[in-house]
């Protein structure tokens, strides 16, 4: 992934890349701009992912470059890190395509919780929940969710023994334990999402950092921030590609594939809609470690056919 980062600050471009860094980042690509107009040429020669600007800027501000981004139809994912805090000009960069506003000065971990979570994919995670029905139970199709022998089983081939995973009733979603991780699930066309799995803070947290040396404290800290790195997450895909076999497709006669993990960091109503999936097409679990706590896992069939 390739970040840009545009202020007429070197110590803060050194501090925003730092934090970036420390999130797992650190092999990534970056490049430097000291304002809107340098931003732009490297915009155009070098296709950032990512574009992180400061807003009080010589030559050219960071509303400007927002506003000549969109101008141009670029579709990038920008924010701005700035001291800017009157609510109406903070409005004014939303509209103009600010993924985030984030004040001066901050702490590290404040830039990392607003920051990864966009970079992680919540936006394009909305967006493909949106598109997905919730499931009402009227549908004959009748995709085969993992049973809880099987995903125990998995747990301990990942040498997570001391875990037990046991039913709950179905679960509403609770805001209070975001952000929350979502992996969807496709066929092996990678085409329709067939199926998703919706874990909360706690359980990602437990999944994630089970196997560190300080697993303990990785976990604390993890609750504490709110966030996960790109580590993080990558070992919570490495299971779930193993969970993906559990599924059977009575079209295809085939497992399932992961598509994609994705962080949901606030309330979003749509998550909510397929939160009232009829029991009869979910699965939902906790999971428990005498020593690292307890969390909530939903699995649920999400396409019609």
């Amino acid at each position: 992934m390739k970040f840009l980062i545009v202020d007429d600050s070197l110590a803060m471009q050194a501090i925003i890349k730092r934090s970036l860094s420390k999130a797992g980042y650190q092999d990534n690509d970056f490049q430097m701009a000291d304002d809107g107009i340098q931003a732009l040429k490297v915009i155009e020669n070098w296709q950032p992912d990512v574009v992180i600007t400061d807003w009080h800027m010589p030559n050219m501000n960071g509303i400007q470059l927002l506003q000549e981004v969109q101008k141009r139809g670029l579709k990038l994912k920008i924010g701005l890190v700035t001291t800017e805090t009157n609510p109406r000009r903070i409005l004014e960069a939303k509209e103009a395509g600010a993924l985030f506003v984030l004040h001066k000065p901050f702490e590290l971990h404040e830039l990392q919780k607003t920051i990864i979570p966009i970079v992680q994919g919540s936006v394009e995670s909305q967006q493909l929940l949106s598109n997905l029905p919730a499931n009402d139970g009227k549908s004959g199709y009748d995709l085969q969710l993992p049973n809880i022998a099987a995903l125990t089983k998995v747990a301990s081939g990942f040498n997570l023994r001391d875990f037990t995973v046991k039913p709950s009733q179905s679960l509403d979603i609770n805001y209070a334990y975001l952000p929350y991780v979502i992996v969807l699930f496709t066929g092996h066309d990678r085409g329709i999402t067939k199926a998703m799995c919706i874990l909360d803070i706690r359980a990602a947290a437990i999944l994630s950092c089970a196997f560190d040396e300080d697993a303990v404290n990785n976990i604390e800290k993890l609750l504490q921030d709110k966030t996960l790195t790109k580590f993080q997450l990558k070992k919570i895909r490495k299971l779930m590609d193993m969970v993906s076999a559990l599924f059977y497709d009575p079209l295809t006669q085939q497992d399932l594939e992961v598509k994609g993990v994705h962080m949901i960091p606030k309330p979003f109503d749509r998550l909510d809609q397929l939160g009232a999936t009829s029991r009869d097409k979910r699965l939902d679990l906790t999971i428990k470690s005498e020593r690292l706590g307890e969390g909530q896992v939903i699995f649920m069939a999400v396409a019609e056919r």
